[in-house]
């Protein structure tokens, strides 16, 4: 029958699972959860509800209320089972409901002891359930949620287990988002199931204290980096700077995760740098807040009493002053002397006594040296920071070539821009990285080196609407191999050794991905505020330049009008002096006297 505009079509019912059948169980007979080789229904390994180590809340046991309840009124919603498999072949797992069914046996207990009858519990057995784990999980877990809380940890582990069958089991994509809507979280979070499981108790309690309001990827980051001074707070700050932003691919938080990954590495590096220097009875002094006004010298910066570099290796034999301080910057370890001075060195370069002794350094050459050393710092750090967050715009980059959906314009526009103008760069790039960035940013190693029937399989398999990311993926390549190199931060040298200005392309680059949603870190912030005061200051020198221009220019008019009219008032005089000249001529005088004669 076709349905006119008068008549509605009846609306779609989605098809339900299988009720299952309804069985009674005896609590006392047939459930003996000590006994559980003796007993029919057995709890279900899959079941979300865990029994703790002693010490620890068991939320598997019902609370006296509950016991209660079931004695006045027995089980009143049915607790689901389903057939065992394997070694519990011919039992009963009970998939949800295993408090009531623990409540449902101490009142029945309680029931015989006082002389009284017992109830029977009414259960649903579910036959489409049997083997098909991972749904039986997500279910227990379901009702649970709107249950006497089950414990954190009996979350992670259930989650744990979960993740572990989807992946095991290679579970397509929909089904696994499905699966972990059905829990209330997101596939993200199921994959972080494995790592939140091995958090110590302590750590989820700590959060739970500080009131902060971790996802379970935010758990397992946090557990990571724990021991990071300040990473709770850090974290919290790039959680709510990504929630002030919509910024939903947790930009501010994998900038943040990054850096103190990245700090983690640098305490642990000191750490064993500073074991193998206990070993050698090398003595380590903390960091000076100035070196200034330390007695102390870093060797690069010292030489002996005859003028000759000292090295760690003979400073370490020859002087007592030999230390080890790391610096912050780095972690690196940096060779000093504890008290130049007193051990007869003198600072590189500095003016000395006829007598060979170092004179007293003025103030002024001394904070110029402090300058320098906190601008190598300053650079050492950038260059650190500036390496470390490559991994996470390259994993934004790489989100980005995933996408399903048709290219923007801008992205369009980047692509033919950079492919059609042929720069150097670009031609330097495609001979130059031969694919390993392509590969890398649309996940598949057999574009390395680019190699035609590599390509042919790519294209071949990409959906026409998708060319465009492909060619994105490729120009992003450029970018990121030409223009966010090591030292675009602060600009690349010249041929003579100049430092340059930061790049335009370093600058479009960033922006590009900012407005795309990429979550720019504190240098690449720095890199792009360095820029504007760059280019602000270029603009202020061209326009001085053009003003000086603009002045000679008037200058010179005004030197030239002056000149021509100096000239036309000359040539008017002379031409005044002419004239009277004639007519002086012309006048009558006295006549001319007679030659004399001989």
């Amino acid at each position: 029958m076709t349905v006119t505009q008068n008549e509605q079509a009846p609306a779609a019912i989605a098809e339900e699972a299988d009720a299952g059948r309804l069985e009674w169980i005896d609590p006392l007979t047939d459930f003996r959860p000590d006994e559980p080789e003796e007993s029919r229904v057995i709890v279900d390994p899959f079941n979300h509800r865990k029994k703790r180590e002693d010490g620890e809340e068991d939320t598997t046991e019902p609370d006296p209320g509950l016991i209660a309840s079931v004695d006045a009124v027995g089980v009143q919603q049915a607790p689901v089972l389903r057939p065992q498999v394997g070694a519990n072949e011919g039992k009963l797992g009970i998939v949800m409901g295993q408090r009531r069914m623990k409540a449902a046996r101490a009142a029945a207990e309680r029931a015989v002891a006082e002389g009284r009858k017992y109830r029977k519990v009414r259960v649903i057995v579910r036959e489409d359930l049997t083997g098909v784990d991972d749904e039986a999980l997500a279910g227990s877990m379901v009702e649970n949620v709107h249950r006497a809380a089950a414990s954190v940890q009996d979350d992670l582990d259930a989650a744990q287990q979960l993740a572990l069958m989807v992946n095991a089991k290679r579970v397509p994509k929909a089904r696994k988002a499905q699966l972990a809507a059905a829990i209330g979280r997101t596939t993200e979070e199921l994959d972080a199931a494995p790592r939140v499981a091995k958090i110590a108790p302590e750590v989820i309690e700590e959060l739970w204290d500080q009131g902060a309001e971790f996802d379970w990827v935010e758990q397992a980051d946090f557990a990571e980096v724990e021991d990071v001074p300040n990473a709770l707070w850090k974290l919290e700050q790039a959680k709510r700077k990504d929630t002030d932003e919509g910024n939903t691919k947790r930009g501010a938080w994998r900038q943040a995760m990054q850096a103190l990954r990245a700090e983690k590495e640098k305490a642990e590096r000191i750490a064993a740098a500073t074991a193998e220097l206990a070993k050698k009875m090398i003595p380590v002094i903390g960091w000076p807040h100035s070196w200034q006004y330390s007695a102390a010298r870093p060797l690069e910066e010292l030489e002996s009493a005859i003028g000759r570099p000292l090295t760690e290796a003979g400073h370490n034999e020859t002087c007592e002053g030999h230390a080890a301080t790391f610096d912050p910057a780095d972690g690196e370890v940096v060779w000093i002397c504890r008290d130049f001075k007193k051990h007869g060195h003198r600072i590189t370069g500095a003016a000395q006594n006829e007598d060979g002794g170092s004179e007293e350094v003025d103030e002024k050459a001394e904070a110029e040296r402090e300058a320098a050393r906190a601008e190598a710092r300053r650079v050492k750090a950038n260059n650190a920071a500036w390496r470390s967050v490559r991994e996470v715009r390259q994993a934004f980059i790489v989100d980005m070539c995933q996408d399903k959906g048709e290219a923007p314009a801008d992205v369009k526009d980047l692509v033919l821009t950079g492919i059609i103008t042929g720069s150097y760069a670009y031609t330097h790039y495609v001979t130059g990285d031969y694919g390993r960035l392509l590969s890398k940013f649309l996940k598949d190693e057999n574009l390395t080196h680019t190699r035609p029937d590599a390509v042919a399989k790519l294209i071949k398999r990409t959906g026409a609407k998708r060319y465009w990311w492909l060619l994105f993926a490729h120009i992003a390549g450029m970018y990121e191999f030409e223009h966010m190199t090591d030292e675009a931060w602060r600009g690349k040298k010249d041929e003579f050794g100049r430092r340059k200005p930061i790049e335009r392309k370093t600058v479009e680059w960033l922006n590009f991905l900012k407005k795309h949603g990429y979550s720019l870190s504190e240098v690449e912030e720095e890199t792009l505020a360095t820029a504007q005061q760059q280019a602000e200051e270029k603009a202020k020198q061209e326009a001085e330049r053009q003003a000086q221009r603009e002045r000679w220019e008037r200058e010179r008019e005004e030197a030239r009008l002056k000149r021509e009219a100096e000239e036309k008032a000359a040539r008017e005089a002379e031409g005044a002096q002419e004239s009277e000249g004639r007519e002086a001529e012309a006048e009558p005088g006295t006549e001319p006297g007679e030659p004399d004669d001989e």
